[in-house]
């Protein structure tokens, strides 16, 4: 499997009653769009908290 390094992303709400909507996620000029609803971006929020908090935040000057 190939990884990508993602170079921007964009969340839009394409329905609020169920709410819906829609992840693009820019990997070197190819973009990639994802269906979600409210449990997936519940879901995917969590994990991201997680991979936030398993280390030590650093500041945007010392990543590379």
């Amino acid at each position: 499997m190939t990884t990508h390094r993602a170079t921007d992303i964009e969340v839009s709400t394409t329905s609020a009653a169920p709410l819906r909507g829609t992840i693009e996620i820019d990997c070197a000029g190819t973009v990639a769009t994802f269906a979600i609803d409210e449990e997936l971006a519940h879901r995917l929020c969590a994990d991201l908290e997680r991979f936030l908090t398993q280390v030590p935040r650093r500041t945007r000057t010392a990543r590379v």
